[in-house]
């Protein structure tokens, strides 16, 4: 990335200079403290200037200029999206997540699939785009590796096993959610509550996650939670 190609010229300089006014081993260390400063000094920048960029057109969205937030996004992703690692990726996490809450599956796809590794959401989201296409075996890739990198994410865990469960393979499905419970203990009330109907032959209930888990459209709203959202729109 550009910012690193910046902060290992700027070390390479340094080091070249040390050793011809002193030494090759005393310019080891002049060079290493300018790459580190200077890859530091101008992240920060980059950060805080991306942030607020990103934070402008997280506005947008809330007050429903949607297609202006997108917009809006793309900036931010073409203006500093090669200066440092997963800048890119995590940006378009987030432009295929509003597409896909919009249920705009077909633009959200591309976006999903140059998603951060960690953006967990996002990888949920690709996988349940899979489910839909009844491409069980690319689901599971992309979920066992979302789950590998956020292991904590009970409703991470959820979703996978309920994929499996709605298309009829219980057995995968409480395999999945054992393994959910061994990475989270005692900590998602809802994903033990789950194993424990799909060990009884009872059906998964999964509106305990609330607004997070309608956010894959796996299921219909809830109808006072419909009701709600009809009147806001």
């Amino acid at each position: 990335m550009i910012l690193l190609a910046l902060a290992l010229l700027s070390g390479a300089c340094t080091f070249a200079l040390a050793w011809s006014l002193v030494s090759l081993i005393a310019a080891i260390i002049p060079a290493l403290f300018v790459t580190a400063l200077v890859y530091f000094l101008a992240a920060r920048k980059i950060a805080s200037s991306a942030q607020a960029a990103m934070m402008f057109a997280v506005s947008e969205i809330q007050k429903g200029r949607v297609d202006r937030g997108i917009a809006l996004l793309e900036d931010v992703k073409k203006r500093f999206g090669n200066w440092q690692f997963f800048t890119k990726s995590a940006i378009n996490g987030q432009i295929g997540s509003i597409y896909f809450m919009r249920q705009d599956f077909q633009r959200a796809k591309p976006f999903l699939e140059k998603s951060f590794a960690k953006h967990w959401n996002a990888r949920a989201m690709l996988a349940v785009l899979y489910f839909r296409k009844k491409d069980f075996g690319r689901m599971d890739q992309i979920f066992e590796t979302a789950a590998r990198y956020s292991p904590k994410q009970g409703l991470l865990w959820s979703t996978w096993a309920y994929c499996h469960w709605k298309a009829g393979q219980t057995p995968k499905a409480i395999e999945i959610l054992a393994s959910g419970e061994k990475k989270l203990g005692n900590l998602d009330g809802h994903l033990m509550a789950n194993l424990s109907h799909l060990k009884n032959n009872r059906k998964m209930k999964m509106n305990g996650y609330g607004q997070e888990w309608h956010q894959f459209h796996l299921e219909p709203l809830p109808q006072n939670q419909a009701s709600v959202r009809y009147v806001r729109r």
